[in-house]
């Protein structure tokens, strides 16, 4: 009984560094699932089939490493403004492209958002006008990919 008392601290401890990365709040974001191309394709679209209003898109660059790799699909929701929580990833659009970052906390002119592996806040906060929804489901396709597990 003693053994499980000084192991339950840990697993507690494990369970919210597993809500972390990079010292942001992750909780809302889905985990990649690693698969083939193929399949990263076919259960992204299957997926996204099965909302209203969802769509796939090809995550590019490294700023989510290590949540999600360039190349990464994603299946986005269209939600209102309003069920917006910290901790979720969400595609916006500033003036010259499509984001998906994470909410970092709620500010007056809207959420601040950041890549993880970004240094800073970006500049645009979300607003009602500029969000595109949020992921809800991720697929890493593995052909011939590289992956270092922690």
């Amino acid at each position: 009984m003693i053994g499980a008392a000084i192991l339950a601290p840990n697993r507690a401890e494990a369970a919210e560094e597993e809500n972390y990365i990079a010292g942001n709040y992750v909780a809302g974001s889905p985990r990649p699932e690693y698969c083939s191309n193929n399949d990263a394709y076919r259960q992204a679209r299957a997926l996204a089939a099965t909302m209203p209003g969802a769509f796939v898109m090809r995550g590019r660059g490294n700023s989510m490493l290590p949540l999600y790799r360039s190349g990464t699909l994603l299946v986005v929701q269209p939600v209102n403004y309003t069920e917006l929580a910290r901790g979720m990833s969400v595609v916006f659009e500033d003036e010259q492209r499509v984001i998906t970052h994470i909410l970092v906390a709620k500010a007056g002119d809207g959420w601040r958002t950041t890549g993880l592996n970004n240094r800073r806040h970006d500049f645009v906060p979300v607003n009602a006008g500029n969000l595109r929804g949020v992921v809800v489901a991720a697929f890493t396709p593995l052909d011939g990919a590289i992956v270092s597990m922690r």
